[in-house]
């Protein structure tokens, strides 16, 4: 009997830190602007929404981590490609930039998946 086949996880973590006031108005217009298409159009699984502190302040920004997943070497290289070629995902970052202090992007995986994950 064949194993089945076994797809590594890879996290996309985006973190945002929102200008004082305006971390609430950004992670509305993510999830519904940003998310949908991620999650369609790229095949991304939202997996946690994460806000540092754990209260919405007014005169300082909040962080916020949002935690995706793909399965796989081949999900993340289909992800990055489509969005990449797609100028609504460029179009929506630069219309909330007002919205934000600070964001960043890293991609992780299970220490255990890396070698794997090496092997493309």
């Amino acid at each position: 009997m064949s194993q089945p086949e076994h797809k590594e996880t890879i996290y996309i973590l985006d973190q945002v830190t929102a200008k004082p006031g305006k971390a609430k108005a950004f992670l509305e217009a993510y999830m519904e602007r940003y998310a949908p298409a991620a999650q369609q159009d790229r095949g991304m699984t939202l997996l946690h929404r994460w806000v540092s502190p754990p209260m919405w302040l007014e005169d300082e920004g909040n962080t916020l981590f949002i935690i995706w997943t793909v399965q796989g070497a081949p999900a993340w290289w289909a992800m990055s490609f489509h969005g990449r070629r797609n100028p609504a995902v460029a179009e929506f970052w630069k219309s909330i930039e007002p919205l934000i202090e600070t964001r960043h992007r890293s991609f992780l995986s299970d220490i255990a998946d890396v070698e794997s994950l090496c092997n493309v």
